[in-house]
């Protein structure tokens, strides 16, 4: 049975690199409490009033 050695090394280091891309996408997304409450704020003036 042969191993590909190529796959044993690159397969970390390609899962690794999805999941720091995936963490940063996530992390501008979030969005603080006081950032929603102005969002809403001014949907509501702009719409409401």
């Amino acid at each position: 049975m042969v191993m590909n050695h190529e796959i044993i090394i690159f397969t970390p280091i390609f899962a690794s690199l999805i999941g720091i891309i995936v963490l940063r996408i996530l992390k501008k997304r979030k969005r603080s409490a006081k950032s929603i409450y102005k969002l809403i704020d001014d949907l509501e003036k702009k719409y409401i009033y």
